[in-house]
This record gives C-alpha cells, structure tokens and sequence, in this order.
C-alpha cells in the first residue's frame, strides 16, 4: 500500500516549466517599458517575480548591460584653501546666559573651557 501511495505523490508532482528565449525576451523588454514594475509584469504572465528578475540579469549580462561603469575616481583629492585668519582659542571664548527672575535678570558669563562646570551649576540651580 506504501509503495502505490509514493507512485501516487510522485505522479503528482509538479515539473519544472520550460520557456522559450523568444518569451524569455519578451518578458524582459515588457518589465523594461517605463512605469512599469517586474511584479505587475510577472502577475499578468502567471511567472514568479524572482525567476523574472533572473531572466533581466542573464539577459542583461549576455546583451550588455545598459548602464555604463563608473569611471575610476581619485580616492583623494587635494583641495587648495586658505589659512585661517586668526585663530582663537577656545580657553577666550564665553557662554553668556541671561535668565528673568521677577524683576531682576541674573547674567552668566562662562568661559567655554569650563563648560562642565557651568553644567553642574544649571543643574543645582533647576533642583
């Protein structure tokens, strides 16, 4: 009884369809057209969308691909600028905060080095 049950499932297996290079070529230039997706073209065509997008690559690889390769560009390229004027240093620079406070305004004026600092007293002062 086995043996007629595995002659069964295997009569009733699907076997691989085979296309012709003509329709192959057709499918390809139809996905090809201008708004129109690989999907929508395999769908109407009752094909698997990956074996579609297999047909583009073969076809595309034989026939040439239709993008040009990118020309060999420089990794570095050397720009020429100018110096900078004057630099300062980052010890000059300040932070100043002005906070309202009823009718009086408190002032901060920070150097940028001590940043860290002017953090930790943001803090105690929102606590």
């Amino acid at each position: 009884m086995t043996t007629n049950n595995q002659t069964s499932i295997a009569s009733l297996a699907k076997k691989r369809r085979t296309y012709s290079a003509e329709f192959k070529q057709q499918i390809v230039q139809a996905c090809k057209a201008p708004d129109v997706s690989i999907a929508s073209v395999a769908l109407q065509h009752g094909l698997n969308t990956n074996l579609v997008s297999k047909w583009i690559r073969l076809i595309d690889g034989k026939l040439g691909n239709d993008r040009s390769p990118l020309p060999n560009k420089p990794a570095f390229i050397a720009l020429s600028c100018s110096a900078p004027l004057d630099p300062t240093p980052t010890d000059m620079l300040t932070v100043q905060i002005t906070l309202p406070h009823s009718k009086v305004e408190i002032g901060l004026k920070w150097q940028v080095s001590e940043i860290s600092a002017l953090a930790e007293l943001l803090k105690a002062l929102a606590t």
